[in-house]
């Protein structure tokens, strides 16, 4: 029997009117995009509310300080592994998707590298139509003509931010996720940083490097050239996030442009422009280019081996830590 839209509308009504504000917004999404639940096991819920963006820490020029809230939302705990990639990609392969790109990782249990960032969006979207959940990006605006291949320039239009598929995480909601809940410090767990919580090149030349040992990390530096971690290596931040400092970088959905100077919520960057962003350093970066509030950006065709990528999802469980009797 076919639902009419006016019962949809009053079992949303119904909802909205039971439950608490956050998990009402939940209900009201599961009523536009579907009755399919992501698999959110692996994620974190990120929770909503205002945090600084940015800092001047250091002399940094391009990461103004200025207040952004956003929305609760869902984070993978650890990066895109190869073996994840691999299973999605495979997949796709006979489902629309001719053309990901076969990616590059030292083990299955590593993240995925070389990877573009219209390599990353397409997986998300295979991923989502893999599990029978609604895509996110689409290649017109009107969002009728799901993104499976090409390198279309995208924006904000051509992404449903409301399905309950998987996406990058926008500029924003990477650093308050990065941040794990501390504010004014330069990495996710405080000041200074070492090679026992991150993997990356340690260098004199950053003065809250104190890692005992230099250059590249000594467990990771084996052979004749360095290479990535196996993710959750490292101590998670408060968020229970793994890597967001170090490993690999992180592709984000932003176009790079200038921060705004006044508050925003759920800010998703400029509205055109021609290098994506991308977050967190790497195995082969400086201590500098892991710090939270630290921006780099790259055109979205490059493919270098220190690019990788994690999930978000807007969609959050009602209550992800039940209280026996409540």
């Amino acid at each position: 029997m076919q639902t009419s839209p006016s019962f949809l509308t009053w079992l949303a009504a119904l909802a909205l009117a039971a439950a608490p504000a956050a998990e009402a917004q939940v209900t009201a999404n599961k009523l536009r995009t579907g009755t399919k639940s992501p698999d959110l096991a692996a994620f974190a819920v990120i929770p909503g509310g205002e945090f600084t963006m940015g800092d001047t820490l250091d002399g940094t020029k391009t990461a103004t300080p200025h207040p952004v809230t956003v929305s609760a939302f869902s984070m993978q705990k650890k990066e895109v592994t190869k073996a994840q990639w691999d299973e999605v990609r495979a997949w796709s392969q006979q489902h629309g998707y001719p053309d990901l790109a076969l990616g590059e990782g030292r083990a299955a249990d590593h993240p995925v590298q070389s990877l573009t960032w219209f390599d990353a969006v397409r997986w998300c979207n295979a991923k989502s139509e893999k599990e029978g959940l609604i895509p996110c990006y689409y290649t017109d605006a009107a969002q009728t003509a799901v993104l499976r291949t090409g390198n279309p320039k995208l924006d904000n239009t051509m992404v449903k931010w409301s399905a309950n598929g998987y996406r990058l995480p926008t500029e924003a909601e990477w650093e308050k996720a990065a941040r794990g809940g501390l504010s004014g410090k330069r990495f996710p767990w405080g000041d200074t940083i070492t090679h026992n919580e991150a993997n990356y090149e340690s260098n004199v030349a950053d003065k809250y490097d104190e890692s005992p040992t230099r250059g590249h990390h000594p467990t990771y530096a084996i052979d004749d050239f360095p290479f990535t971690s196996p993710v959750g290596s490292f101590a998670a931040n408060g968020y229970g996030l793994f890597d967001m400092a170090g490993n690999v970088w992180e592709w984000c959905w932003d176009w790079y442009g200038t921060y705004p100077t006044e508050p925003s919520t759920d800010p998703r960057g400029a509205a055109t422009g021609t290098r994506r962003v991308n977050r967190g350093g790497s195995w082969g970066d400086y201590a500098r280019t892991c710090r939270a509030a630290y921006r780099y950006n790259d055109f979205p065709s490059s493919d270098f081996d220190s690019m990788g990528f994690r999930l978000a999802c807007t969609a959050v469980p009602v209550n992800p830590n039940p209280v026996p009797g409540k």
